[in-house]
């Protein structure tokens, strides 16, 4: 019964994704939250020269087929030249990395739910697994993990993105990341600052004394796009401790809540922050901040791995989110996680190959090269770069939240995110906006609580 409840929403799901591409023109869909946006093939397949491993498959091996969407320089590059490292290790098993967008690839989900044509690993963004689980796309992995013996050392909130509501696992989350403030010290400083701020108060007052509307310089930049990205970055100010209080997405009617929004939309409003901030990306957001256009600017983990790169010409520094009361922080959890599919050929070779993708070795050293955090207490990264801002990271961890898991969460993030542009793009009262998104949300958290 629980079977023909899945696969009912997922033909329901594809019956919409197919109405909404008859009535609407095609557009370039949001990157993953936790890389920059990319655009969208037309076909699972890319240019096999560009986004595929260079070794030729043993005589005799089993090949597996894995999707990703990794679509950062460092992060493409890096999951490619790390299935030529496992492919030349051995040659009883034969990984094929396939580049498939994010938004596409979670259409690619849904329709392989209903026929059964999926890979044999799969790529996925940690909020929406707990919903492609509910689908069945993603097999029970739970006895082999146990087997393995190192389940232990992977911390709580990541891990617990993989699983469904009973404790199954059903894969293993390859890197973490969250959101912090990045500033430019000599902006501030030339506003008559000597720090960073540390209350949402001071943020507004700092953001608004920094905007210069002769040279299009904003105080404070980041993504609010109609996208889970946005969800992602909008998170933060919704949770944030205000008087003393904070709140998860089940109560976003609570005074907290509204005053994290009413802040965002008093920034727009006053100039302090770009109207612009509808359509950036976090990307976008990011490069308005290198190029001097935005004193400070709401970042995630991977940004410091493209800073170097970016030709930023000012003295800046990191500090934890301001997102409510003095020296108080929120943050989102991001992340990608990878699964093994339902229907996967060759199943044990596929856990086999997840147990060294998310090794502790290997994950200590993706995060160098990602710019991400591990997923294992036991693993080290010694980045050689920006050692302060991840530090900052680091320690934002222990204020950042997930989002969900929830199978119902791609619902919930869109409730959240239509609410926000409501305000932010049509003025409509916070207060009003966020009660239209719990109509959406309570229902939903009331049959399902949130962990």
């Amino acid at each position: 019964m629980k079977k023909a409840l899945s696969l009912l929403l997922a033909l329901t799901m594809l019956l919409s994704l197919a109405a909404c591409a008859a009535k609407t023109e095609p557009t370039t869909p949001a990157a993953d939250p936790s890389t920059p946006a990319a655009d969208t093939p037309t076909t699972p397949a890319t240019d096999p020269a560009a986004d595929a491993p260079t070794t030729e498959p043993a005589a005799g091996a089993v090949e597996i087929d894995l999707w990703h969407y990794f679509d950062s320089s460092n992060d493409k590059q890096a999951i490619i030249d790390w299935i030529d490292e496992y492919n030349t290790l051995q040659s009883d098993i034969h990984i094929n990395c396939t580049y498939v967008s994010r938004d596409e690839l979670m259409n690619q989900y849904t329709i392989g739910a209903l026929s059964g044509e999926l890979p044999d690993i799969g790529m996925v963004d940690s909020p929406d697994m707990a919903s492609y689980i509910s689908l069945g796309v993603f097999d029970d992995i739970t006895d082999e993990l146990n087997a393995w013996g190192e389940l232990d050392n992977f911390y709580p909130g990541p891990l617990s993105s993989c699983m469904d509501s009973e404790g199954r696992i059903y894969g293993l989350p390859q890197n973490s990341n969250c959101l912090a403030l990045a500033c430019n010290m000599d902006a501030l400083k030339a506003a008559g600052y000597d720090h960073m701020p540390t209350s949402l108060a001071e943020l507004q007052e700092m953001a608004l004394a920094c905007n210069d509307p002769a040279t299009s310089t904003y105080g404070m930049a980041m993504c609010c796009v109609s996208t889970e990205e946005g969800t992602f970055q909008i998170l933060p100010w919704l949770r944030g401790t205000q008087d003393g209080q904070e709140v998860n997405v089940d109560d976003l009617t609570a005074p907290s809540a509204v005053k994290g929004l009413t802040a965002l939309a008093d920034m727009i409003n006053n100039g302090a922050m770009s109207k612009e901030c509808i359509n950036w990306t976090q990307s976008d957001a990011f490069n308005q901040w290198c190029a001097g256009k935005a004193v400070m600017c709401e970042i995630g983990t991977w940004h410091l791995a493209m800073i170097q790169d970016a030709g930023v010409s000012f003295n800046y520094d990191f500090c934890l989110l301001p997102t409510g009361d003095e020296g108080t922080s929120s943050s989102t959890i991001g992340g990608e996680n990878f699964g093994v599919c339902t229907g996967a050929n060759a199943r044990e070779a596929c856990i086999e190959f997840l147990q060294w993708l998310c090794s502790k070795e290997k994950e200590g050293e993706w995060g160098v090269v990602a710019g991400k955090i591990p997923t294992r207490s036991d693993s080290v990264s010694n980045y050689d770069y920006e050692q302060k801002g991840f530090a900052v990271f680091t320690e934002e961890m222990n204020y950042a939240d997930a989002r969900g898991p929830h199978a119902e969460w791609p619902t919930i993030s869109e409730a959240i995110y239509t609410a926000t542009q409501s305000v932010f793009v049509n003025g409509a009262d916070p207060a009003a906006a966020l009660e239209t998104a719990m109509a959406t949300i309570k229902p939903i958290t009331d049959v399902t609580p949130l962990p």
